[in-house]
């Protein structure tokens, strides 16, 4: 049961990439403070918030009777990503006024409200955006979350998802390398944070709000 789990979260690999990327490559690119050490906390807050609502989904999903239904919704997931991207756009938009903007690389810049820059702390930033990209729900994590509620007893289940979110780990290794390439090219967080800028607006505007309201 563990090499399927671990098999069924490889297969899903690239899908957390395709999802996760835009979001945390320019995040991570664009921080003040470069550290391997701050780097690797900050994939790890991200990482525990998107398992979090993993597990958020999976007990209203299972509470709600959806489980049952060996085939994933379509219309559901496509509505679960929309929500997916409007709030991961929020926390990348917060993130870069609270905290970089005008996207300068000194201790000064960025915004002056307190409020504001708490909001958009990188810790913080790095958990909502983990929680937002969550809802993504693809194919095999469908299956992986069916396994679990049906597969065995309450803790074989919660094991099984466990070692299924593992096997998707290897695709963020790479990752673990930003602050390398951060600290050898100073224009890279420049570029990254009006990547972030950008890639928020984009998110909340044409993948969030109009699907909304016009779908």
């Amino acid at each position: 049961m563990i090499l399927e789990a671990i098999s069924l979260g490889l297969s899903t690999g690239t899908y957390c990439t395709m999802n996760c990327a835009p979001v945390l490559i320019p995040f991570l690119s664009g921080t003040d403070k470069v550290s391997y050490k701050r780097n690797s906390g900050l994939i790890g807050a991200f990482l525990s918030g998107r398992l979090v609502m993993y597990f958020i989904l999976g007990a209203v999903f299972a509470a709600i009777g959806l489980l049952v239904n060996e085939f994933i919704d379509p219309v559901l997931t496509r509505r679960l990503s929309v929500y997916a991207y409007f709030f991961s756009g929020i926390a990348l938009l917060i993130n870069s006024l609270g905290v970089k903007f005008p996207w300068g690389c000194n201790k000064d810049c960025g915004c002056k409200v307190p409020k504001l820059r708490r909001l958009g702390n990188d810790w913080v930033t790095a958990i909502l955006s983990g929680l937002a990209v969550g809802l993504h729900v693809c194919p095999p994590l469908w299956t992986a979350m069916l396994r679990s509620v049906f597969g065995g007893h309450g803790l074989v289940g919660f094991f099984y998802f466990i070692f299924f979110y593992i096997g998707t780990l290897p695709f963020f290794i790479p990752l673990f390398g930003i602050p390398f390439i951060a600290k050898r090219a100073g224009s890279i967080k420049r570029i990254a944070r009006v990547t972030q800028f950008c890639v928020s607006i984009y998110f909340m505007i044409f993948l969030g709000l109009i699907p909304m309201i016009f779908e």
